[in-house]
């Protein structure tokens, strides 16, 4: 029961969320390939970065320092019913009101936060353990509508796998929550 709750209200989140959203029906955002590169406020990350969470068809690792978009929340635990999904985060913005982990803890996914000396600062995404999505967009409203940040999506094999293998490295060394 307590699941089937929480689903409600993180596809109410979802709903609430697409009324901001810039796009126009007309516009698809698309998947993103090698050298794409994504400028908030002026462009749709948040889409560009759904519609990458969503074309995980192996797994998602995903480092990110702060997260309080209930939409790219919602697809991410969307995403964790269909393929593995883990989840590093940093311990003390993990702490904060406006966070999201607590939903991701509540819904069973799998959480670490950062173990090392200062905080976790990554935002990087390792999808399907082939393409590298990074930058310094945090999957936050504040990113996605008021602050200058950027993405750039990669997938030549040498760079994924730099950061596959730090993810490996953060993940063994992390604590679950």
């Amino acid at each position: 029961m307590k699941r089937v709750f929480l689903l409600c209200a993180i596809l109410c989140m979802g709903a609430c969320t697409n009324q901001i959203k810039r796009s126009s029906p007309q516009e698809k955002v698309r998947v993103s390939s090698e050298g794409d590169v994504c400028f908030s406020p002026d462009e749709a990350c948040d889409e560009k970065l759904i519609e990458f969470i969503q074309s995980a068809k192996q797994s998602l690792d995903i480092a990110v320092f702060d997260i309080t978009h209930p939409q790219i929340v919602h697809e991410i635990l969307v995403m964790a019913r269909r393929v593995p999904v883990r989840i590093m985060v940093d311990k003390r913005q993990s702490k904060e009101p406006h966070s999201l982990v607590s939903t991701f803890l509540r819904a069973g996914a799998q959480v670490k936060v950062g173990y090392q000396r200062g905080i976790m600062h990554n935002k990087f995404i390792v999808l399907d353990q082939k393409t590298v999505e990074t930058g310094s967009f945090n999957f936050t409203n504040n990113a996605s509508f008021r602050n200058q940040e950027n993405q750039v999506y990669l997938n030549d094999p040498k760079i994924v796998e730099r950061f596959r293998s730090r993810f490996e490295k953060m993940w063994n060394e992390g604590r679950a929550l």
